[in-house]
């Protein structure tokens, strides 16, 4: 899944510059205004540059859109993936908790943009999202364990939902370091998994 183009000419280090003004200024007025109110020319003079040089990097709104939320899709696929590749243990989970964090963290920018305009997001990626959806129901089922209850598989669904609350907050709602945040919502998420069921209850 790729959705950022390389600049056409030898100014590759401007161009990326210019590219992450340009992601900074439209995710603080798509979170503040919302997606459709936003317009190109309010973010070309956000950035300080013309609504044409912004076109240089993105053709429409939507296209922005893209490049913004597909990197962090495009990361946290990565993770979800893991649950093919890596048995289920106490270890490997928190391992990949862990990992699962670190992308959400890594991009908790944008999480009022996706949980404000949910609508423009789904257009905008469509299949992707669906991908999205059936490795999230695939890592949460890893989480849940072997054999898993009913229980247990609602208890992994709850500590992701603890880890998304990190891309709920964004950046500015919260005075934690991102090192503190990820001790403080990993070990929130364990804790839930270790009320899972006993291998005696299991059996119940």
């Amino acid at each position: 899944m790729q959705h950022e183009t390389s600049p056409r000419d030898g100014t590759r280090d401007r161009a990326r510059d210019t590219k992450s003004e340009i992601h900074q200024a439209a995710l603080e007025l798509f979170s503040s205004r919302g997606y459709e109110k936003t317009s190109l020319r309010e973010i070309a003079e956000q950035v300080g540059i013309t609504k044409a040089s912004l076109y240089y990097h993105y053709s429409s709104k939507q296209d922005l859109l893209k490049a913004i939320i597909g990197t962090f899709l495009d990361d946290i696929l990565q993770v979800l993936t893991l649950v093919d590749q890596v048995e289920w243990s106490p270890e490997s989970e928190r391992e990949l908790l862990g990992a699962y964090l670190d992308v959400v963290i890594k991009h908790r920018a944008t999480g009022p943009t996706v949980l404000r305009d949910v609508a423009a997001v789904l257009a905008a990626f469509g299949e992707d999202l669906e991908t999205l959806i059936d490795r999230s129901r695939n890592f949460q089922l890893w989480l849940a364990g072997p054999n898993p209850t009913a229980k247990d598989r609602v208890l992994a669904a709850a500590s992701v939902e603890v880890i998304g609350a990190a891309l709920a907050a964004g950046t500015d709602q919260t005075e934690l370091s991102d090192a503190d945040l990820r001790t403080v919502l990993l070990d929130a998420a364990t804790a839930v998994l270790a009320r899972r069921s006993t291998p005696t209850e299991s059996k119940l």
